[in-house]
């Protein structure tokens, strides 16, 4: 099968042709005649092929009953020609073997291809029906009647021959009415159903032939039924498997093409041809030819009256359509012409006239374009000449029109196409007035891009002048504050007149190229072509001119300015020039009004720093990346741990570690401070009170903001957690940063007493970071506090500090024992360090030099270490529980 895929068609045909005329003269024409009908099985088995790998353009059931039926023909060929050269004269019941064989075949081949021809259904109106049936009984009636007239009436009366000629007609009008009328797949059944005619008539011959040897006629009719099995055979392949069934588009219902099709002409020619001969040789008709011709006769009168009607019908249809596509084109709005292929105007809608004021006598011979703007011509001219040479396109050329009144319209044009009357030579065009929607637009394009009540531009018309040029300049953005506050003291309209003030105030002090423009309620900003040095100063001049008290209505009002200023590269967008100049503006109002400031990378990263905290830290937690970290208080003497600083750490997985300090303060601002510290104390409890049984005397602190004394929910969560893990209140210590003494929102008085509750329920209190800020020594007095800790910048002698430091923190140990405090030297970095606070009599000590913060698992590991060893002295173990008396 591969080796004949690379034959060439042409050597197909030289072979055939070979074939045919070798058999012709050297075989007789009976013989001759079956073996060229046998042929037709090789496009018969090319179809069953095609079929089965599914390589055919249209269904696979009609290539396989179609190429059975020519497969069965050609093997009747073969097998008719063989015994007609066997055994010439064997017969059945008197009728040639031959003719037996073709009969059957014929018979066989009327099932096998017409369920092929008659899927799918075709979809007809009544009338389209009633055409179909009286052409199958016209063409029937045509084609046997010379059969009958010149053959079987003659005494030639066989069964094999009658049954053919009229099973045979009957088969053959049904297969050309089906290619002829068909309406779905019309493209391959206009193939393979004259196809199929042709070649049941071919059978019809071969049958009748081989029915009648001693008839002259009957040799020739053989071998040209069989050379035409061949033509019809391949154009059943033709149609079968090569054609796509719905190439064209399908017809409207009751205007099918065939509906005037001359189906009749061939069969109503040989049928008169038959019986003029008959009559002309001395013979008459008989009953049944009679019959035939009427039946003709009737079936053709009747078929051409229904289609007088259905061309009636469709010609009121296309009536009504016409009307209706005349009245469209008086009532459109677009002007239609019609243009020969000189481009001059030689029809054009009365739309014209109304619309454009163009009259028939000063358009209709003139080019087109003597009708636009004369610098458009050109352009006109090119575009209209491409659509007439076939050019398809949805585009349209807009041009300005000067109608007939002499004024410019704004006008679009597009082309559809030729027109049918003149197809090739010829185009028709459409032209719409554009002017209002033209105006339309513009004024939309204002709408968007200007501020309706200062008349700048808006944030869409900032972007738009903002857009990147090769000379740079700068972004100025400035905040008007108190607008609100006039709208409330002096009502709306006052505050609207400031806004408008300020914006002409803005006006009149920027240059001609430079572009203001209304961004925000309060907010204006100006982009400006100029350098950096004169965009700072023109920042500042702004600044001091919105400062200006505004007079309005009698009432004086004042508004607080701050600028920022971002850079307009050429390679920058201008959305990222108005983040960097918000950018500006945010440091600016870090300082009182009136300040101006540049976009600063280093704040931005600060900026952004604190965003990606800000979106990360409440799902901290669920991706386990907040952790509890310890680290220990020693009694200084022994090296015993007796407490446990636990500290709230996180590990952000680009920003690293944050500072505790740093972390409680951002948890503070996004409100999620209270589930962090709930979450903390469950955690710090569960082990506190697990290590509590391995070394009794240790207890463990941790920092508070002083806002957490006053809430409710904290108190009532830290009761909780002491009440589910069983730990005494004795072994927790609430420890408040000096800083947060100063800084905080709580009074001194309000402070003592929350920190004075605590105690009194028997939790301890603790100063941490103690002499890193301004608290005085006083404030200590006030305060009920239970251990103090002193930071390392009151007893180090790092960077050359005097050796008095160890005097001051002396002072402090004294102080506070004198309190009755526990004190605590934190940050014990170095063994300076250590040496100092033991020489001012401090016995409790807490840094990196003796232990750094460490994970629990670590800090375990400490406590069992030191559980088996002897207890400190009594005197220390006592001062270690020890309470200072509640005031």
């Amino acid at each position: 099968m591969v080796g004949l895929r690379s034959v060439r068609p042409s050597t197909y045909v030289a072979v055939g042709a070979a074939w045919a005329i070798a058999v012709v003269l050297l075989l007789p024409l009976t013989v001759a005649g079956g073996l060229l009908a046998a042929a037709a099985a090789v496009p018969g088995t090319a179809m069953l092929w095609a079929a089965w790998r599914g390589a055919v353009a249209g269904p696979r059931f009609r290539a396989a009953l179609l190429g059975t039926g020519l497969l069965l023909t050609g093997v009747t060929g073969a097998a008719a020609a063989v015994v007609t050269v066997v055994m010439p004269a064997a017969t059945t019941d008197g009728v040639p073997v031959a003719a037996h064989l073709y009969l059957v075949t014929l018979i066989l081949t009327v099932l096998v291809t017409l369920p092929a021809l008659l899927r799918p259904q075709q979809h007809r109106d009544p009338l389209g029906r009633l055409r179909v049936w009286l052409d199958t009984v016209g063409v029937s009636a045509c084609l046997i009647l010379p059969t009958w007239v010149l053959i079987l009436s003659d005494g030639y009366l066989r069964g094999a021959s009658a049954i053919a000629a009229f099973l045979g007609a009957v088969a053959t009008a049904l297969a050309a009415v089906a290619g002829v009328h068909s309406v779905r797949h019309r493209a391959a059944l206009r193939w393979t159903g004259p196809g199929v005619a042709l070649s049941l008539i071919c059978l019809i011959a071969l049958v009748i032939g081989a029915d009648n040897p001693a008839n002259p006629n009957s040799a020739p009719a053989a071998l040209a039924a069989g050379a035409a099995m061949n033509v019809a055979a391949w154009a059943i392949w033709w149609g079968s498997v090569r054609v796509d069934p719905d190439a064209g588009p399908l017809p409207a219902v009751g205007s099918e093409p065939a509906a005037g099709f001359p189906l009749f002409t061939l069969p109503v020619l040989g049928a008169a041809i038959a019986v003029v001969a008959r009559l002309l040789h001395g013979g008459d008709l008989d009953a049944t030819a009679i019959a035939l011709c009427v039946t003709a006769l009737l079936a053709v009168a009747t078929r051409e009256f229904v289609a007088a009607i259905a061309l009636r019908r469709h010609a009121d249809h296309l009536t009504h359509h016409g009307n209706r596509l005349r009245s469209l084109m008086f009532g459109s709005s677009d002007v239609a012409m019609v243009l020969d292929s000189g481009l001059a105007v030689r029809w054009q809608s009365p739309a014209a006239a109304r619309h454009f004021g163009l009259s028939d006598q000063g358009v209709l011979g003139r080019p087109i374009t003597a009708l636009v703007d004369p610098e458009q011509a050109g352009a006109l001219e090119g575009f209209l000449t491409d659509r007439l040479g076939g050019e398809e396109s949805d585009e349209s050329f807009s041009a300005v029109v000067l109608d007939g009144l002499g004024r410019r319209r704004d006008t679009a044009w597009t082309a559809g196409g030729a027109d049918p009357a003149i197809p090739g030579r010829s185009l028709v065009i459409h032209i719409r007035d554009v002017s209002d929607q033209r105006e339309l637009e513009q004024a939309l394009q204002q709408a968007t891009h200007l501020d309706p009540l200062t008349g700048l531009a808006n944030i869409h018309g900032l972007r738009h002048a903002g857009r990147p040029a090769a000379d740079g300049g700068a972004l100025i953005k400035v905040e008007l504050r108190g607008l609100t506050a006039i709208a409330d003291v002096h009502g709306t309209d006052r505050a609207e007149a400031v806004l408008v003030e300020a914006a002409r105030r803005v006006q009149a002090r920027i240059g001609a190229t430079d572009v203001p423009a209304r961004i925000g309620d309060a907010q204006l900003a100006v982009i400006t072509r100029n350098g950096a040095l004169r965009a700072h100063v023109l920042a500042s001049l702004l600044v001091t001119e919105l400062t200006v008290p505004y007079e309005v209505d009698g009432v004086s009002a004042h508004l607080q300015v701050w600028a920022g200023i971002g850079e307009l590269a050429p390679d920058t967008d201008i959305d990222e020039v108005m983040r960097r100049a918000a950018l500006g503006l945010r440091v600016a109002r870090t300082r009182p009004p009136g300040g101006v400031d540049w976009y600063d990378e280093a704040v931005e990263e600060q900026l952004v720093r604190r965003s990606t905290l800000e979106q990360d830290l409440p799902t901290a937690r669920d991706r386990n990346e907040l952790e509890l970290l310890f680290q220990p208080v020693f009694e200084l003497a022994g090296r015993r741990p007796v407490g446990v600083e636990v500290i709230l750490s996180w590990r952000h997985p680009s920003l690293g570690r944050l500072p505790a300090a740093e972390l409680l303060a951002l948890a503070d601002d996004l409100g999620v401070l209270g589930d962090l510290r709930i979450w903390a104390l469950n955690r710090m409890c569960r082990h506190a009170a697990a290590w509590r049984e391995q070394h009794h005397p240790l207890w463990f602190s941790f920092g508070v903001r002083p806002g957490e004394l006053g809430e409710e929910s904290f108190h009532t969560g830290l009761e909780t957690v002491l009440a589910t893990h069983r730990l005494p209140r004795s072994a927790l210590v609430v420890e408040i940063s000096e800083n947060d003494l100063h800084h905080g929102p709580e009074s001194d008085a309000l402070l003592a007493d929350h920190l004075r509750n605590l105690r009194t329920s028997d939790i301890r209190t603790a100063v941490g970071h103690f002499g890193a800020g301004p608290t005085s020594l006083s404030r200590l007095r006030i305060l009920p506090v239970d251990l103090l800790k002193v930071d390392r910048k009151v007893f180090s002698q790092d960077d050359g500090a005097p050796a008095s430091v160890g005097v001051i923190m002396e002072v402090a140990v004294t102080l506070g024992r004198r309190l009755g405090m526990d004190v605590v030297a934190h940050g014990l970095s170095t063994e300076a360090d250590l040496a100092t606070v033991l020489a001012t009599g401090c016995r409790l000590g807490q840094g990196d030099q003796l232990a750094r913060p460490m994970p629990a698992e670590h800090l375990e590991a400490l406590i069992e270490r030191f559980r088996d060893a002897p207890a400190p002295d009594a005197p220390m173990a006592v001062r270690l529980v020890q309470r200072r008396p509640v005031d």
